[in-house]
């Protein structure tokens, strides 16, 4: 699997994509990690992990962290993009622009791309002008229903942190997420909208959804959702971040 973050905005992709390793790691503290700079980059290293895994850990972890500033993975790196991303192992690239021959190769080949721009200086200005109520009114929370009925957890976890870089509080998307499990449960033991008590087109949706999951699952996971829901408001644990490790299923 390949995820890229990349562009001008070069500290928003190294910590984007360090976000994404450390929930990584959390999520599967068996498998081992491996972080390659430009000055520790040989062809061998993507080679011998394109296929293998450790021998106690399920999978590797590898991050390649601006490696561009080598000429040999600068020209060799495109001919890996699509092993990387059909590998059983995890690569996460992190980058700042990237040349045309780069881009197009990851754009094919990539499970995920995340381009960060740098923002002008207007803009970042007029951005921290906007009052936190007006920038949760503005940002659709149910994107991330959406990302889990359809059982994506890159694209769960991307939407989630955008939700908590917008001010939506941690309460408010756990709320969410289990708003669509329970749906997806009325959905799966149901065979119209009214019998579930759903709106017709929430119903459609939750249907097609629940088709992505098991009864155990949705079951387990409404279940995962309300402790951890309880355990956030009794100090137990930091729900943001338990919020996190959930949806990187």
């Amino acid at each position: 699997m390949l995820y890229v973050f990349h562009g001008s905005d070069t500290h928003s992709a190294i910590t984007k994509s360090s976000a994404l390793v450390n929930s990584l790691r959390a999520k599967k503290p068996d498998a081992s990690y491996v972080r390659v700079e430009a000055g520790t980059w040989t062809s061998s290293i993507i080679e011998e992990h394109l296929g293998g895994q450790g021998l106690f850990s399920n999978k590797y972890i590898i991050l390649l962290d601006r490696i561009m500033e080598n000429l040999e993975a600068k020209e060799k790196l495109p001919e890996f993009a699509s092993a990387m991303n059909e590998s059983a192992n995890i690569f996460v690239v992190v980058e700042g622009k990237l040349n045309a021959e780069l881009k197009k190769a990851f754009e094919k080949s990539a499970e995920k791309m995340v381009e960060c721009e740098e923002i002008q200086k207007q803009e970042r200005d007029l951005s921290k002008s906007l009052s936190g109520r007006n920038r949760k009114e503005e940002f659709n929370i149910f994107a991330l229903a959406d990302a889990v009925g359809q059982k994506d957890s890159f694209k769960a976890w991307s939407v989630y942190r955008q939700a908590i870089d917008n001010g939506v509080e941690a309460e408010s998307i756990a709320g969410t997420l289990f708003w669509q499990i329970k749906s997806m449960i009325l959905a799966k033991m149901t065979s119209t909208a009214t019998e579930a008590g759903l709106n017709p087109f929430v119903f459609g949706k939750a249907k097609r959804y629940s088709n992505n999951y098991s009864p155990d699952e949705l079951g387990q996971w409404a279940k995962n959702i309300i402790g951890l829901y309880h355990d956030g408001h009794r100090g137990k644990v930091d729900l943001e971040l338990s919020l996190e490790k959930f949806l990187l299923f």
